[in-house]
């Protein structure tokens, strides 16, 4: 099978795999294509892989920091951490935000030119560039019921010319708590959503819930080199 089918191939029953562990709840969906029926209920992860990726797939990226609307740096650090952390299960080397703002600091770069992406990736040996666009982590509390919602847009291209690779954008949420139908369900509903509401692991889960999702629709390049230097 020649590499470039090979990483299609297995870009596809990622996403399958991913899809069906799900129980249908996230629905993959190429971007141009025709968009099923949908339920009301589906999450949809939104994606195009270019045919410049195919021709000629990363071997090294680098995370460029995130683009957000998100005020906390730690909850910052924590999405591009889930990123890089998941980047490296589809690449053979990640430069992650610690990493790459080590070397920004000693090579005196700004990422946001496309001068300084150049720069830094011929610096670094990285070939490929991922932006990362959040517009934050958003809450309803509303006594009985309470809603989170993440969304996350990442953009694969090439440090060269900024041309894209792929890219890919979803939005999860989760919500608990109850319709007050009865005097007996007010109190079990406010419990229920108060206690969703304070929990401090939501946003973690949901960030890495997110970027895995996102990585599925992204073929899995680890090891293409060196299998197309081998002798045929």
């Amino acid at each position: 099978m020649r590499w470039t089918e090979r990483i299609r191939h297995l870009g596809t029953v990622g996403i399958l795999l991913l899809a069906l562990g799900a129980c249908t709840e996230v629905r993959y969906q190429a971007e141009g294509a025709d968009a099923p029926e949908s339920t009301g209920y589906e999450r949809t992860v939104l994606y195009k892989t270019e045919r410049a990726f195919y021709d000629a797939p990363p071997r090294c990226v680098v995370l460029l920091p995130l683009k957000t609307s998100l005020k906390d740096g730690r909850q910052i650090r924590m999405v591009e951490r889930a990123v890089a952390r998941h980047l490296a299960n589809r690449f053979d080397r990640v430069i992650g935000p610690d990493r790459r703002d080590r070397r920004l600091r000693a090579l005196a770069l700004d990422l946001s030119t496309a001068s300084g992406r150049r720069s830094f990736a011929k610096a670094t040996r990285c070939e490929a560039v991922v932006d990362a666009v959040t517009g934050g982590f958003e809450t309803t509390f509303l006594l009985v019921w309470a809603q989170a919602k993440f969304g996350l847009t990442l953009t694969l291209a090439r440090a060269a010319d900024d041309i894209q690779l792929w890219r890919a954008s979803h939005t999860a949420s989760r919500s608990e708590g109850t319709l007050p139908t009865s005097p007996f369900s007010l109190p079990v509903g406010a419990f229920s959503a108060g206690r969703f509401h304070g929990d401090g692991e939501i946003f973690p889960s949901m960030v890495d819930d997110v970027a895995r999702r996102l990585m599925a629709s992204l073929p899995d390049t680890r090891g293409l080199m060196a299998e197309r230097r081998r002798p045929r």
